[in-house]
């Protein structure tokens, strides 16, 4: 079985080079998803590579701008699927 590597929020924010408050509204948003334990988050490896993969070349720099990235990953896949 492979490892199965869990990544904090700092870390998180750290590897995509954003403020810890950006990584929190990626994930309130849908844009990254996490698994809550105890008061925190944590996010697998698997996650952060599918936000780089969706969101390449998408502003994502505040709250506003990330929900328009999300409609506009959701329409893609939404166009893919049918």
């Amino acid at each position: 079985m492979s490892e199965i590597r869990m990544f904090t929020r700092e870390e998180v924010a750290e590897i995509l080079h954003v403020h810890v408050n950006m990584i929190s509204i990626l994930r309130e948003e849908g844009l990254l998803q996490a698994i809550k334990v105890g008061k925190n988050y944590i996010f697998p490896k698997s996650t952060i590579i599918e936000f780089e993969r969706n969101y390449l070349g998408l502003d994502c720099s505040n709250r506003a701008k990330a929900i328009e990235s999300k409609r506009i990953v959701d329409s893609k896949k939404n166009k893919d699927v049918n």
